[in-house]
């Protein structure tokens, strides 16, 4: 169900269309996010979330994610109910985390 996986810098972690089994937490280093091959999203701080919405939402992965530098990240895989059964903190910072970027994503489209 969860698992630490360490990549090397620019070594791909998910690729884009392929379908998601698992969301990542960042235990250390960076994490791009690229669409058609541009960084759309960084991520490097210990405990941040990445890949998420595609478990969530039952979909593909809508964009690709590389380790930017070498990086330990906690691969946490299965259906999202049994995931919030055993990890029940994990529903809050998914909450929390799917809030934030709506907040973020909100403010750039009124800039």
């Amino acid at each position: 169900m969860s698992s630490m996986k360490h990549f090397q810098a620019g070594e791909i972690i998910a690729k884009e269309n392929e379908k998601a089994k698992c969301f990542y937490v960042l235990v250390d280093g960076s994490i791009g996010v690229y669409k058609n091959n541009i960084k759309i999203s960084q991520f490097e701080k210990a405990g941040e979330i990445i890949g998420e919405l595609s478990l969530i939402l039952k979909r593909t992965r809508t964009a690709e994610i590389r380790s930017l530098t070498n990086s330990t990240v906690l691969e946490i895989s299965g259906e999202l109910d049994e995931i919030i059964k055993t990890y029940p903190d994990i529903s809050k910072k998914l909450i929390k985390t799917l809030a934030e970027r709506l907040v973020k994503t909100t403010e750039e489209k009124v800039k």
